[in-house]
Order: C-alpha cells, then sequence, then structure tokens
C-alpha cells in the first residue's frame, strides 16, 4: 500500500472568495471541493493511506474527508505552520516513520489521475533520493524552472535551471533517507530546498502532461474547462 502526504496547512489568502471565507481545500471546482480532486487521483494511483496537514482552521476539511474517503486510512496533523518548507518538513518526518518511499501533494496541485498514477509507479521505483513531477505546461505566475537530463535525473531547479523547459507542479516522492536528512535544516521556501537538494543528492524527474495549480480565484473557471476537457475525468470517473 503507498503512503502520500497532503500539505493542506496554507492560508489561501488569494482564494478566500472563491471559498466564501473558508478553507481553502473546500473551494468548490466543478461542485467538488478541491480537496476532493487530490485525494481521489492519489487513491486511484493506489495510495491506501495518507497522512495530511491542515491549519487550525481544518476541522470542516477532516470532516469531509473522513465521510467522502472512508476507506483510506487517515492521520491528521494541525499546524499553522509558518512556511511552505515547514509544512513539508513535518509531512515527510511523520510519513518516513512508517513508510521508506512515500509521495507528497500540495492541496492545489490539479492532476489527472493517469499522470498521478504514471509518476507514483516512476518516482517510488527510482534509484533516486526524491523526485519531482514535471510539466511542460507553465501556468503559475512563479514557476519553479527544473532542467532534466536525458537519464530522467534533475540537474538544475530554480536559479540553477538553465534550459528553462520543465516546471514543477507540487506532487514530490521522497524516500525516507532523503526525509530523515531534512532535520535540521532551514529554508526560507520549499522551491530553496528543491534547489539545494537537486545540488547534492539524486533528484529524478518524471515529465507529465498538463497540470494546473488553483492558486487565485481565476483559476477555478481555468481548472473547470480543464477538467471537462480532459479525457481522464468523465462525469462516471468524478459522480
Amino acid at each position: 500500500m503507498i503512503h502520500a502526504g497532503i500539505i493542506a496547512a496554507g492560508l489561501g489568502e488569494r482564494l478566500k472568495t472563491a471559498a466564501g471565507g473558508g478553507p481553502k481545500p473546500l473551494v468548490e471546482v466543478l461542485g467538488r471541493p478541491l480537496i476532493d480532486w487530490t485525494v481521489d487521483g492519489l487513491r486511484r494511483a493506489g495510495v491506501g493511506r495518507i497522512t495530511i496537514l491542515l491549519n487550525s482552521r481544518g476541522a470542516p476539511v477532516r470532516r469531509r474527508l473522513e465521510e467522502r474517503f472512508p476507506d483510506l486510512r487517515w492521520r491528521f496533523l494541525e499546524w499553522d505552520s509558518p512556511s511552505s518548507w515547514e509544512s513539508f518538513r513535518r509531512v515527510c518526518g511523520e510519513v518516513a516513520a512508517e513508510a521508506d518511499r512515500f509521495l507528497v501533494s500540495t492541496v492545489d496541485a490539479l492532476i489527472p489521475p493517469p499522470d498521478v498514477r504514471l509518476f507514483a509507479a516512476r518516482a517510488l521505483s527510482a534509484d533516486a533520493d526524491a523526485a519531482l513531477a514535471l510539466t511542460l505546461f507553465v501556468d503559475d505566475e512563479k514557476p519553479l524552472w527544473a532542467d532534466l537530463d536525458e537519464g530522467g535525473r534533475v540537474t538544475g531547479v530554480g536559479p540553477d535551471a538553465r534550459e528553462r523547459r520543465w516546471v514543477t507542479c507540487g506532487l514530490y516522492a521522497v524516500s525516507r533517507a532523503a526525509a530523515r536528512a531534512q532535520a535540521g535544516l532551514s529554508y526560507g521556501r520549499l522551491r530553496d530546498y528543491w534547489t539545494a537538494l537537486a545540488k547534492d543528492a539524486r533528484v529524478a524527474g518524471v515529465p507529465l502532461g498538463p497540470t494546473l495549480d488553483v492558486d487565485r480565484p481565476e483559476d477555478v473557471a481555468t481548472a473547470e474547462d480543464f477538467i471537462r476537457r480532459h479525457g481522464a475525468w468523465t462525469q462516471e470517473q468524478t459522480a
């Protein structure tokens, strides 16, 4: 059984209007909370256990997940994290106590289920310390660029990326060793961690098709159109 972590502790300030004042994971996309799309993709990839980090306003999210996905084994963490890096490190530390290799997703990464499944298959079996899901589709105000060599290794991230063809898309794989090595590290942002890790460790890159980051009110309409047009999401699958 695959274990995954979800980072859902952000304040979601830019999505407040779309969320009606509620937590970001419950922003509706085609009538379903954003978190449903994230969890459904992981579940179809073979994930059976999920550790999710919520902030102190996350109680409604927990209720939704327990009711909607009773077949999954849940572990809920509550923390008003100071940064994306600290959220990632907390989730990795918790999951690494139980899994040798695992997935981590941000709550706002909208990735078609077949691509999530492809990433899980390749990333969890890669001869690497960690892995990044990559896309050529740039739909972010501040994309995190990554260079990929012919062997599937990430050779540079962020300021170290020279070709700037690929961008990360909020889905990762991490080994227990890499998670344990995070202890004592300090970064202002999660992207700074990946920039450093690509220099010092083996980071695999898994190319995927188009993905979206639902981070602004205008992203909701774009996401709904994306789901309608993508063959992986049918009415039967999303019911």
